[in-house]
């Protein structure tokens, strides 16, 4: 099992360097606790199993089937707790550490956040000019990706 330790920002888009070369994601979700999540890219399934640990941290399992059919993922988007998420995906290095620039489609478009993985709790981070760092969202369950599902980023209120 892999420790996973990660913190979340909104983006100041006008900042934000040009993006190439994304990654086009399809995501679901079958369980909230522990999460279970299946990501559909390009014709390959991953299923990710997270637990959340008191320090913030995840205990994450994966498995991949690199060829699914239709038939699988049409099962799949049936089971799960609300319809999937689509995001384009784009890995920015800045420092050390690879930042991952989600530009989420469809019902959530609008919403930018970046995700960076860092190596232990509480390890100092240095940000890119187009990182909000004042807004970590983090913890902010209205952002997380499941929730976004349920409460698509484009039926929240302006403010």
């Amino acid at each position: 099992m892999a420790l996973e330790i990660e913190r979340k920002f909104l983006v100041m888009q006008e900042n934000l360097p040009e993006l190439h070369g994304g990654q086009y994601i399809i995501q679901g979700y079958l369980s909230e606790l522990p999460s279970i999540r299946y990501r559909f890219l390009e014709n390959s399934i991953t299923i990710t199993v997270k637990e959340l640990r008191s320090d913030g941290s995840r205990q994450e399992i994966e498995t991949s089937n690199p060829s699914s059919t239709q038939e699988e993922r049409d099962a799949l988007k049936r089971i799960s707790l609300a319809p999937p998420i689509e995001k384009i995906r784009y890995r920015l290095p800045y420092g050390s550490l690879i930042w991952e620039v989600d530009v989420y489609q469809m019902e959530n478009q609008g919403l930018i956040t970046v995700d960076v993985e860092i190596p232990e709790v509480g390890y100092p981070l240095t940000f890119p000019k187009w990182v909000n760092w004042e807004r970590e969202i983090t913890n902010d369950s209205k952002y997380f990706n499941v929730n976004l599902a349920r409460k698509p980023y484009m039926t929240w209120p302006i403010t």
